[in-house]
């Protein structure tokens, strides 16, 4: 993990899992308050965005979160993107489930930081 920041203002989790200065990225949002960020080049991960942290935490323990931005995004960005969210490091935040589905896929967030945490990396 190469930085981690919370903002509790804002309700805001960033995580950055590489460097990616001077590396080719891009960004999926796969649902309004998740976006991913990954080389299409080296199929790496190197961050999340979680927005409204705490709620989709909350909304995570009743449901699994919709990912409709991956479930509308091309054949060739979800073979990538798919594959990424199913491994190390993106596992250590959520979970990728009911992806084989005709439904769009979901996800369940891993609350990996407590309050307390949450307050060190703000």
């Amino acid at each position: 993990m190469k930085y981690i920041h919370y903002d509790a203002e804002g309700d805001i989790l960033s995580v950055t899992f590489t460097e990616t200065e001077g590396q080719l990225h891009t960004g999926i949002e796969l649902s309004d308050n998740i976006v991913f960020y990954y080389n299409p080049e080296t199929k790496e991960a190197l961050g999340l965005l979680l927005l409204s942290y705490q709620a989709l935490l909350k909304a995570s323990t009743q449901a699994p979160i919709p990912l409709e931005g991956l479930a509308d995004a091309p054949a060739k960005v979800q073979k990538i993107v798919i594959p990424l969210l199913q491994t190390v490091p993106t596992i250590n935040f959520f979970q990728l489930v009911n992806v084989h589905e005709k439904k769009f896929p979901t996800s369940r967030l891993n609350q990996v930081f407590t309050p307390t945490v949450l307050q060190a990396v703000a």
